[in-house]
C-alpha cells in the first residue's frame, strides 16, 4: 500500500448534518495523495455512520478527555502523510484546488504551517461573514510574528514541525494560535494562503456563540495575548462593531437580520468579556467540562399527558449537600412513558404533578460540588457518578428522580443530594452505569424476600426487559435455577445459555417456588396469582397493574406469600455497582439515540426491539 503524503484530520462531534458533505468534497479534490483520519469525541448522531461509510480511519476518545489540542494530537500521532491538513467537520472547500493549494505552499523548507481563507456561507451569521472578510483577507502573507490568525479550521502543519512542537492539550482554545507563536519563535514561517479558501459554516445557538467566544478569551489569558483575538473588551468596540453592521445589512435589512446583529455582536463581546476575567482563574481539569460543554440545560419536558417538549430549563438552585451532573446516558424505562401516558398510579390519581422532567436510570459526571459541602471530601469534579431514584419515601413528600416531585437526567444537567450519589468503578463504563438503577430495584427486591429464598429454589421470572434481564442474571449469580417468560423471542434470546430455560408461553407456573412478576400487566398477575403453588411467593416487581378482582381466601388457605417493591436503596446501588462488571450486556441488545430523538427512542421502547434504549444529552 502507497503512503500517503498528506494526512487529513477532521474532529468530529454530533457533526451528521456537515460531514458527508466535507468528505464528498475531498473526494472530488484534484490533489489525491492524502488519507483521511475523523477524531469523534463521544457523538450521539449519525457522525459516525457517515465517516465509516468512506474510506476513512476513524478514532474514537472520550467526550470526558476532549480538549481541540488532544484531539489533534491523538489524530497526527495516527497520521502517515509528512503534512498534517486539519479542517473543522463544518467546512467545505469552495473548489477542487483547495487541498493542492495547501500542500504546495510546503516547498518553502521554511514553511512550517499554512492556513487558508475562510468566507461565510448563505447560512452563515451576517456579522461573523463580516468577521471572515476583516480576518481572511485576499492577499498570500508569509508570517513570522503573532500577530495574524491562524486558524485550524482550515490548515496544515509539517509533520516534522508538529513532532518537535505538538499542541498544547492543556488549553482551553487557540491552539492554532499557540503553536503559531512557537513555531514563529523558532524561525519557522506561517503562510496565509487564500487560494486554499473554505466556506466555514456554523449555525449556532446563541449560548454556543458566547461560549466560543468566552473560551476564546480564556485562552487568550493563557497564552500571552493582549486581548481576545476577535473582539476587543470595550464597551466602544462593541457599540462601533454594532453601528458598522447595522450599515453594512443596507439596503437589504430586516427587523430579523438587525435582530441577529445585535445578538451576535452582544454574544461575542459579553463571552470574550467574561472569559477574559476567568481566564486566570479556571483549572482545566475541574473546569473544561464547563467550559467545552456549559450550563446550557436542555431538557425533555412533560407538560401534561401525551404532550412533551425540549426546550431549556433553568437548573436548580443547589444547596450545601448537592451535586451538579452533567447527565452523560440516561436509560428509557417504561415508566417514563407511563407518566407521559398518565397511567402510572401517581398521576393517574393526582398525587403527583405534572410538568416534570423524566429519567431516574442515568450516570453523570460532577461538574460542580455545592458550597459548604459536607460531601466535598467525597466528591470531586470529573468524577463519574450514579444517582439513587428515591430520595424520600416519606408518603407526605414522596420524592423519586423523575417520577414525582423532583426532575430528572431527561436533561444536559440535573442536581441531585449528594447522599444519594455513588461512585462508578473504573471498569464499569457510564453507558453501563446507567443500568444500575434498575439492577439496584432488582437487588432491593431480592433482599425483601430473601429469607423465603433457599439455595434450590426454583425461580421463575416474568419478562425478558432491562429488569427482568438484570433479575434473571443477579439471581444466576447467586446460584439459583431460572426459568424466564416472555412473548418476545428476541428477548428470550438474550439469555439462552444462561438460565435454565426460557419460554415463550406463560404456563406451569405450579412449578416455581417463587415468582418474580416484572410486566406490569394485570392479566399475567392474574394468572399467576391463580396459577401458582401452595406457599410460593410473589414478587410484584411491575408498574402499574391496576384493580384485580381477588378472593383472599386463596391467598390465606395456601399461604401464599405476596411482596412489592420499588426502587433501590443506598446498600442496593453499593452492590448494584459491585456486581455490573459481572454481568453481560449484549452489544447488540442496547442502542443511543440523542436525547433530541426523545420521541424515536420512546417509539423504539414500545417496540421492545432491544434490552435497553439509552437517550445522551
Amino acid at each position: 500500500m502507497i503512503k500517503p503524503e498528506t494526512s487529513i484530520i477532521i474532529r468530529t462531534f454530533n457533526e451528521e448534518k456537515h460531514l458527508g458533505n466535507l468528505l464528498r468534497a475531498i473526494e472530488t479534490q484534484t490533489y489525491k495523495k492524502a488519507e483521511v483520519i475523523v477524531v469523534d469525541s463521544g457523538s450521539t448522531d449519525r457522525t459516525l455512520e457517515i465517516a465509516r461509510s468512506f474510506p476513512v480511519r476513524v478514532i474514537e476518545i472520550s467526550k470526558q478527555d476532549f480538549t481541540f489540542g488532544y484531539a489533534l494530537n491523538i489524530g497526527c500521532r495516527k497520521a502517515k502523510g509528512k503534512y498534517l491538513v486539519i479542517a473543522s467537520a463544518h467546512v467545505l472547500p469552495v473548489d477542487t484546488h483547495w487541498l493542492g493549494n495547501l500542500i504546495a505552499c510546503f516547498e518553502n523548507q521554511d514553511v512550517a504551517m499554512v492556513y487558508g481563507r475562510q468566507v461565510g456561507a448563505p447560512q452563515s451569521k451576517f456579522s461573523e461573514t463580516r468577521d471572515f472578510t476583516r480576518l481572511f483577507g485576499t492577499s498570500s502573507e508569509n508570517v513570522r510574528s503573532a500577530l495574524s490568525y491562524p486558524n485550524n479550521a482550515n490548515s496544515a502543519v509539517r509533520r516534522d514541525v508538529w513532532e518537535k512542537y505538538p499542541f498544547d492539550e492543556y488549553l482551553f482554545g487557540l491552539e492554532d494560535i499557540d503553536f503559531a507563536r512557537r513555531v514563529t519563535a523558532n524561525n519557522f514561517v506561517v503562510r496565509y494562503e487564500p487560494i486554499a479558501a473554505v466556506f466555514h459554516i456554523h449555525e449556532e445557538r446563541w449560548p454556543q456563540v458566547f461560549n466560543r467566544y468566552r473560551r476564546e478569551a480564556i485562552a487568550a489569558v493563557r497564552i500571552g495575548l493582549t486581548k481576545p483575538p476577535q473582539a476587543d473588551l470595550s464597551l466602544v468596540w462593541f457599540i462601533i462593531r454594532l453601528v458598522s453592521d447595522v450599515s453594512a445589512s443596507f439596503p437589504n435589512w430586516s427587523h430579523a437580520r438587525i435582530e441577529e446583529i445585535l445578538r451576535f455582536r452582544y454574544y461575542q463581546w459579553k463571552g470574550s468579556c467574561v472569559g477574559w476575567g476567568q481566564g486566570a482563574h479556571l483549572q482545566l481539569d475541574t473546569d473544561k467540562n464547563s467550559v467545552f460543554y456549559p450550563d446550557e440545560n436542555i431538557s425533555v419536558v412533560i407538560t401534561g399527558p401525551h404532550e412533551a417538549e425540549l426546550k431549556e430549563v433553568p437548573l436548580k438552585k443547589m444547596r450545601p449537600g448537592d451535586l451538579l451532573l452533567k447527565v452523560d446516558y440516561v436509560g428509557v424505562c417504561r415508566t417514563d412513558l407511563e407518566v407521559f401516558e398518565k397511567t402510572l398510579g401517581y398521576y393517574r390519581d393526582g398525587v403527583a404533578q405534572y410538568p416534570i422532567v423524566p429519567g431516574h436510570e442515568f450516570s453523570g459526571t460532577i461538574v460542580r460540588v455545592g458550597s459548604n459541602n459536607r460531601y466535598q471530601e467525597r466528591f470531586k469534579v470529573g468524577q463519574r457518578v450514579v444517582g439513587e431514584c428515591v430520595l424520600s419515601r416519606d408518603p407526605s413528600d414522596r420524592k423519586e428522580v423523575g417520577v414525582i416531585n423532583f426532575n430528572g437526567a431527561y436533561s444536559s444537567y440535573v442536581v441531585v443530594p449528594g447522599h444519594a450519589v455513588h461512585k462508578v468503578p473504573y471498569d464499569v463504563d457510564s453507558k453501563k452505569a446507567a443500568l444500575a438503577e434498575p439492577l439496584a430495584v432488582v437487588l432491593r427486591a431480592i433482599r425483601r424476600i430473601q429469607h423465603r429464598l433457599f439455595p434450590e429454589a426454583k425461580i421463575a421470572v416474568i419478562g425478558a426487559g432491562t429488569i427482568g434481564y438484570l433479575c434473571a442474571e443477579a439471581l444466576l449469580q447467586d446460584g439459583y435455577e431460572v426459568t424466564v417468560f416472555d412473548k418476545n423471542p428476541e428477548r428470550l434470546a438474550y439469555l439462552h445459555g444462561k438460565v435454565q430455560a426460557t419460554s415463550l408461553v406463560l404456563e406451569g407456573l405450579d412449578r416455581f417456588d417463587t415468582i418474580f412478576e416484572v410486566t406490569g400487566s394485570r392479566e399475567v398477575l392474574e394468572m399467576v396469582i391463580k396459577q401458582s403453588r401452595s406457599d410460593s411467593t410473589l414478587m410484584m416487581l411491575g408498574f402499574p397493574y391496576g384493580d384485580i378482582n381477588y378472593n383472599f381466601e386463596d391467598l390465606v388457605g395456601k399461604e401464599k406469600f405476596f411482596a412489592g417493591s420499588v426502587g433501590g436503596d443506598s446498600e442496593d446501588f453499593v452492590k448494584a455497582l459491585e456486581l455490573l462488571p459481572k454481568i453481560e450486556i449484549p452489544a447488540d441488545a442496547c442502542t443511543v439515540v440523542p436525547l433530541t430523538n426523545f420521541k424515536h427512542a420512546w417509539e423504539l421502547h414500545r417496540s421492545s426491539k432491544y434490552l435497553k434504549i439509552f437517550l445522551q444529552p
